[in-house]
């Protein structure tokens, strides 16, 4: 996983992260990657090469990129509704992008006219996977098993900016080099899926978790 950072969040860390948490976070992303596609791999890492050319300023995120990113989260096609010509589309996603101040940044982002917050999120992730995972219905069931307080919310779109930046709060919090943002977000949403059975695991997901053996329990212990 790419483990590249926006060197200009330093979010400091205030909640405690066992040894055990981050093998079994680890452990539930291994799975995540084996119940892809070799189309959805390819994908991802097309979507990460694109994410570092357009962080070193050498490629602007198209919106044709955005179709592949809507594409790689299973959302319907033609979710990216945008009526201003794509040179300017272009222009305006990496003006945002530039932004230092991550608040700003995000709701420069997710303000995009055919962006918004689930697109925008997805942007900054493959952007900068090492601070930013995805949010969804899923990652933030796994987080209220953890005992936090957070929204249950039936997909990101519903989410506000203020809950997209504490949530990755606290999945940055979680992890720690190697292990990134993205990392964490996938292991939360097998986490989730293992645990209401949402969506079965393809066959070579299942066979790995009778290599591994038995799921561990997975427990988060949050700083008092």
């Amino acid at each position: 996983m790419d483990s590249r950072g926006d060197p200009s969040l330093n979010t400091p860390l205030t909640v405690s992260r066992s040894e055990r948490f981050l093998q079994e976070i680890e452990f539930y992303q291994a799975i995540y990657v084996k119940s892809q596609s070799e189309r959805q791999r390819k994908l991802t890492d097309h979507l990460l090469d694109v994410g570092e050319l357009a962080r070193s300023g050498a490629k602007a995120w198209s919106r044709s990129d955005l179709d592949d990113i809507a594409s790689w989260k299973g959302l319907p096609p033609g979710m990216l509704m945008v009526k201003m010509n794509s040179s300017d589309f272009e222009a305006r996603l990496a003006s945002a992008l530039k932004i230092e101040d991550e608040p700003l940044r995000v709701n420069a982002l997710c303000g995009i006219q055919g962006i918004g917050l689930t697109l925008g999120s997805l942007v900054l992730m493959f952007t900068w996977p090492e601070n930013y995972g995805f949010m969804d219905y899923h990652t933030c069931s796994a987080l209220r098993s953890l005992n936090f307080e957070f929204p249950r919310k039936y997909s990101a779109s519903r989410f506000t900016v203020p809950q997209l930046l504490t949530y990755l709060k606290i999945i940055r919090r979680m992890g720690r080099k190697p292990i990134s943002a993205m990392t964490i977000a996938e292991g939360l949403y097998v986490l989730d899926n293992l645990a209401t059975k949402a969506k079965p695991l393809k066959t070579d997901a299942k066979s790995s978790l009778q290599h591994f053996g038995t799921p561990m329990s997975l427990t988060y212990e949050k700083q008092v």
